[in-house]
């Protein structure tokens, strides 16, 4: 039976009361797993090697018109959004400089990270988390008053900030916050983001919105949320099926999947493995791409692997 939409306002209900609130940081996983006991399926990632320096995070990869790959990352030392360069999709070389690096104090974006990049007809937009307090460091975490923003490249290297705000807060929105913007392309040609945001009268509890497109500059965010607790959504569109891959503060990652951009059915938990086999409690900020050798790579950073690492899924 397909889908509804009042799925997504299920789920909501369902995982609210495993949520944890400001004074309580952790989940138990099995516990919020039993709130969707159809997901029976459990999906296991083992590590295959770590990718970049200790000091990066928050991963998005991109296919290059010449056959490359190219990996943009949260790049501290450089001040902003670096980047590394691959012909497989798993040997990466770093590149020089940054793509783009903090504004100066005063602006919105004087703190930026968590990057995400689509080919455009043209050229690259980025896509990626502003925030106007703690300038030049590192952005993770999703804050308050964090925006999206955007940068475009005609090469996918040196990228040039567009004008004005993706996603902004306040009336306009009804966010305190949004960030992690993750951008498809659909059949018809317009855009959807999914992306992070805080609520009014809901503190710093995480929800994953969406958001539409024409021109993929100026947005339209969808009222309703998608899912409440979890947080840094991935979007994979493979032929007509969107998976989307869901972060919770307990650890866990939740797949699912949707024919429509917009109604989802979850169909499986995921578990990450170092290279010794031990399970990393949790990855975050994760991207996926399928790489020239017909597998699918997922690349992510937790506790144990010393810097983004890639991942490729166990068949038991």
């Amino acid at each position: 039976m397909k889908p509804v939409r009042c799925f997504a306002l299920l789920l909501l209900a369902l995982l609210a009361a495993c949520q944890p609130q400001a004074t309580q940081p952790t989940v138990d996983r099995q516990a919020e797993r039993a709130t969707l006991p159809d997901v029976t399926t459990v999906q296991k990632w083992q590590q295959v090697a770590t990718i970049s320096e200790a000091e990066n995070n928050a991963p998005s990869i991109i296919p290059l018109d010449n056959g490359d790959y190219r990996l943009f990352w949260n790049a501290p030392s450089l001040n902003g959004i670096g980047s590394a360069t691959s012909p497989d999709g798993l040997r990466f070389n770093t590149d020089g400089g940054a793509r783009l690096i903090n504004a100066p104090a005063g602006q919105s974006d004087c703190a930026i990270g968590q990057p995400w990049v689509i080919q455009m007809a043209n050229g690259y937009r980025m896509y990626y988390q502003g925030q106007p307090e703690t300038c030049d460091a590192a952005v993770s975490a999703l804050a308050l008053d964090a925006r999206i923003f955007s940068a475009f490249s005609s090469d996918g290297h040196d990228f040039s900030r567009d004008s004005g705000i993706r996603v902004d807060v306040g009336n306009i929105t009804d966010l305190t916050a949004a960030g992690r913007g993750r951008v498809i392309q659909t059949d018809d040609g317009t855009f959807r983001m999914y992306f992070t945001a805080f609520l009014p009268d809901k503190g710093t509890t995480p929800y994953i919105m969406t958001a539409t497109s024409v021109d993929s500059l100026s947005w339209q965010v969808e009222p309703i949320p998608l899912l409440e607790g979890a947080y840094d959504p991935t979007a994979l569109q493979i032929e007509e099926t969107i998976y989307l891959y869901a972060s919770y503060l307990s650890g866990n990652t939740l797949l699912l999947e949707s024919d429509d951009s917009l109604t989802f059915t979850p169909t499986a938990w995921l578990e990450f493995y170092d290279t010794a086999n031990n399970p990393i409690p949790s990855l975050n900020s994760i991207d996926i791409i399928d790489v020239i050798d017909g597998s699918l790579v997922i690349y992510g950073s937790g506790a144990g692997t010393n810097g983004i690492a890639t991942f490729k899924q166990v068949i038991e």
